[in-house]
């Protein structure tokens, strides 16, 4: 996990905890002898986050939506760029569907996204090799 997402996790047990900020600066010097969580190494972080969990704190599952997985940003992407002019939802829909048995591309397992991206390159290659002046 990076450094930014361990300060971010520990700024949420802190607020999920309602530690107030004496409490919340006694349990950093007390785990990780430092007085602001700016001071904290990737080790001293991950001792504060095993600290409230161990004071009762549970992260939570990401609530990430499927529609923001990369591959299937990518996958909005490269149709568009297959197609000028607004995006064609439907044709995509239908272009996934009738590829991966699925309704709509965010319900893509992560194998099937890339392989429909896999396919959208292989589409985008014979596309430019189309215009490409023969010699």
């Amino acid at each position: 996990m990076s450094h930014p997402a361990m300060l971010a996790k520990i700024h949420i047990a802190r607020k999920e905890l309602a530690l107030d900020e004496d409490a919340y600066r006694g349990l950093l010097r007390r785990v990780a002898g430092v007085e602001s969580s700016r001071e904290l190494t990737d080790a001293r972080a991950a001792a504060v986050i095993a600290e409230f969990k161990r004071l009762g704190w549970q992260p939570k599952a990401s609530t990430r939506a499927p529609s923001e997985r990369a591959e299937i940003r990518k996958i909005y992407a490269m149709w568009g760029a297959l197609h000028s002019g607004p995006l064609d939802r439907a044709a995509l829909r239908s272009w996934v569907r009738g590829r991966f048995a699925v309704s709509a591309p965010e319900f893509l397992k992560p194998a099937q996204a890339r392989e429909a991206i896999e396919q959208l390159k292989a589409w985008q290659k014979r596309l430019l090799d189309e215009r490409k002046p023969e010699r």
